[in-house]
C-alpha cells in the first residue's frame, strides 16, 4: 500500500464548502488519506506579514484572508474526522506589487526585479510562518519555487529561444548561483515547518527542464524529512512522453509521484479518454525502479478551468482505478473487472459481458482518435488540450517549450522540415496528413457506434446523459484539430522547403475548414447549453477562428 494516498483540487472549487466536502467524502469512500487544495497564488490569498503589510488598516488583510484561514481550519477538521490529513499547493515567490513601492531597492537601474536572496528568504519564510500561525489544523505544505510564474525570475524558461525574444545569457545567474537561490528559499521555509512540525513537500517544478538539476542538487541537502514531489512525466502530463527520469535521482527521503488523472493534455475529462493501462504501467515503473517513491498525488481538477473536475465524468474510471493500485486492490483483477466495479459503484448497473466488451471496445477507439488528433507523429501540438491561437504559438508549442526532442534525442526528425533533406521533409508532411485522416475518419465512426449503442441498450439515465455529452463532441473537437495541423505543417513546409500553388491550396482548404469548425462550435454551444461549462470552454469558437486568422495572413505572405 502506498503510504500517502492524495486527491488534489486546484480549481477555484476549492473555496466552496460543498463541492470540498464532497472530495472528501469521495476520497475518504475510495481509500485515500489526504486531500491536497491548490493554487498558484494560494499564499498571498492567505496572508501578509506584518513585517511586509504598509497599510495600516486593510479590509483585505483583515476580513478576506482571515476569513479564507479560518474557512481552511474547517476544512481541515473534517478531514481529520474523515481519516484525511489536509495540505496546501502553491508556487512561490509571488508578491504584491505594492511591495515594490516600499522597497525601492529590489529594482535595478532599469527597473527590473533584482535577486536580493536575503530579502526574499525572510519574505517567503514570514509568509509561511503566519501560514503556520492561521491554520494550526494544517497537516502540510506543497511548495513549488516556479519562477516561471513570479515576477520575480532567475533562471531562463523554456522557448524563449524561439520567439526570438531570450534574454542575454549574462542576465541569468550561472547553474551554481542559480542551485543556491533554490537551496537557500527551500532551507527558509523547511526551517519554519520543522519549527512548526508539520510536513515539507517540495516539487520539482523549476523554469525550465535544463533547471531540474540544481532544483533536485538544492533538495539533497535538506533533513530527510522534507519529501519532495516530482511529476511522472517531464515537463508536463503528456500521455507520449517517457517517464521522468528525475524520478530515480532522489532516494534518499520519500518522493510523491505527481499524476494528472483530470485529463489536462487529453480533454479534461469532457471526453472518453481512459488511461488505466497508462497509470498502470508508469505506477509499477515507479515502485519497481525506486523504492523512495511511496506515496502519490492524484489531480482531480486543472487549474485554468473552473467549476470542473474528473469526479463524475467516463475518465473517473481511471481515478477509480488508480485508487485500486494504490491500496494494492487489483494484484488479481484485470481492467474488464475493474469497468465492471466502477459501473456498478458509480451507476450502480451491472451489464452482461458483451455490453461491458462493447463500451470498452468504444472507449479503446475514442483514446486512439483523440491521440491521433492531438499529437503529431507524438509530439504534442499544443498545450492544456487547446488549439493555439497563432502560427507563431504552434511553433513555440512543437520546436520550443514543449519539444519533446529533449527528452526522446532523435525524435524530432518526423516533424522537421529540413530544405537540405528535401525528400523526407515531403515524406514528414505526408505521413502527418496520412495520421490527421485517420484520426478524423476513426472519431466519426466510434462516435456513430457510441451514440447508436446509447440509442440501442439500457443505461441508467445518468450513464446515459454522461455517456452521450461526451461522446457528441468528439468529431468536432478531432476536426478542430485536424485542420488545424494540416493547413499548420502544409505552411510550415511550405516555408521551409517548397513553395507551390498545390499545396498553397490544400493550406486555404483547411484554413477554410478551420472558419467553419468556428461556426460548428458555436452551434454546438447553443444546442447543449445544458453541458458542463468546461466543455464550452474547449469548444470555444474565437480559438479556431484566431488561429485561422492567423494562418490565412502567413498564406498571404506566401503568394
Amino acid at each position: 500500500m502506498w503510504q500517502r494516498r492524495a486527491l488534489e483540487l486546484n480549481t477555484q472549487d476549492i473555496w466552496n464548502w460543498q463541492q470540498v466536502i464532497s472530495v472528501v467524502d469521495y476520497a475518504h469512500e475510495q481509500g485515500f488519506n489526504t486531500l491536497v487544495l491548490g493554487a498558484a497564488d494560494l499564499l498571498d490569498k492567505l496572508v501578509t506579514p506584518e513585517a511586509y503589510n504598509n497599510a495600516r488598516f486593510d479590509d483585505r488583510i483583515s476580513s478576506q484572508q482571515r476569513s479564507r484561514c479560518v474557512y481552511l481550519n474547517q476544512v481541515a477538521a473534517h478531514c481529520r474526522e474523515q481519516g484525511l490529513a489536509l495540505y496546501l499547493q502553491c508556487k512561490e515567490l509571488s508578491f504584491p506589487t505594492d511591495l515594490l513601492l516600499h522597497h525601492p531597492e529590489l529594482l535595478d537601474d532599469k527597473h527590473s526585479l533584482r535577486m536580493d536572496t536575503d530579502f526574499w528568504c525572510n519574505y517567503l519564510a514570514a509568509k509561511v510562518e503566519l501560514l503556520m500561525q492561521q491554520i494550526p489544523r494544517l497537516s502540510g505544505l506543497l511548495l513549488a519555487i516556479s519562477n516561471s510564474d513570479s515576477l520575480l525570475r532567475f533562471s531562463a524558461p523554456s522557448g524563449d529561444a524561439i520567439n526570438g525574444v531570450a534574454p542575454v545569457t549574462t542576465l541569468w545567474p550561472t547553474n551554481a548561483d542559480s542551485e543556491q537561490i533554490y537551496h537557500r528559499l527551500f532551507s527558509a521555509v523547511a526551517r519554519v515547518m520543522h519549527y512548526h512540525q508539520r510536513h515539507l513537500v517540495l516539487r520539482a517544478f523549476p523554469a525550465s527542464h535544463q533547471d531540474i538539476g540544481n532544483v533536485l542538487n538544492a533538495i539533497r541537502t535538506l533533513p530527510e524529512s522534507v519529501s519532495v514531489a516530482i511529476k511522472v512525466t517531464p515537463e508536463r502530463f503528456w500521455p507520449e512522453f517517457p517517464n521522468n527520469p528525475a524520478l530515480l535521482d532522489v532516494t534518499e527521503r520519500e518522493v510523491w509521484v505527481e499524476l494528472d488523472l483530470a485529463g489536462e493534455e487529453v480533454g479534461w475529462g469532457n471526453l472518453p479518454f481512459l488511461r488505466y493501462t497508462e497509470v498502470q504501467g508508469r505506477l509499477l515503473w515507479c515502485r519497481e525502479k525506486n523504492p523512495a517513491i511511496v506515496s502519490a498525488l492524484c489531480r482531480i481538477s486543472w487549474e485554468g478551468v473552473d467549476n470542473h473536475s474528473v469526479i463524475g465524468t467516463l475518465s473517473e474510471f481511471t481515478l477509480f482505478a488508480c485508487s485500486r493500485l494504490l491500496t494494492n486492490q487489483t494484484a488479481a483483477t484485470n481492467e474488464s473487472t475493474l469497468f465492471a466495479q466502477w459501473l456498478m459503484t458509480r451507476y450502480q448497473w451491472q451489464p452482461d459481458d458483451s455490453v461491458l466488451h462493447t463500451m470498452q471496445a468504444l472507449l479503446d477507439q475514442a483514446h486512439q482518435a483523440i491521440s491521433l488528433s492531438l499529437y503529431t507523429r507524438h509530439h504534442v501540438f499544443h498545450r492544456h488540450s487547446l488549439l493555439p491561437t497563432s502560427f507563431g504559438q504552434a511553433i513555440w508549442s512543437l520546436y520550443g517549450q514543449l519539444n519533446r526532442n529533449h527528452w526522446l534525442p532523435g525524435s524530432g526528425q518526423d516533424i522537421t522540415f529540413d530544405p537540405q533533406h528535401a525528400e523526407l521533409a515531403s515524406q514528414n508532411l505526408y505521413h502527418i496528413a496520412k495520421e490527421k485522416d485517420a484520426a478524423w475518419q476513426l472519431a466519426e465512426q466510434c462516435q456513430q457506434a457510441a451514440l447508436q449503442f446509447s440509442r440501442e441498450h439500457t443505461m441508467p439515465d445518468a450513464l446515459r446523459q454522461r455517456w452521450q455529452q461526451e461522446w457528441r463532441g468528439l468529431t468536432l473537437y478531432c476536426r478542430a484539430f485536424v485542420h488545424a495541423q494540416k493547413a499548420f505543417f502544409t505552411l510550415h513546409y511550405c516555408k521551409q522547403v517548397e513553395n507551390n500553388w498545390t499545396l498553397r491550396e490544400i493550406a486555404k482548404t483547411n484554413i477554410q475548414a478551420l472558419y467553419g469548425i468556428g461556426h460548428e462550435m458555436e452551434d454546438f454551444c447553443l444546442q447543449h447549453r445544458d453541458y458542463p461549462v468546461s466543455l464550452h470552454v474547449m469548444f470555444d469558437a474565437e480559438r479556431p477562428r484566431a488561429l485561422a486568422d492567423s494562418l490565412q495572413q502567413q498564406l498571404a505572405e506566401l503568394t
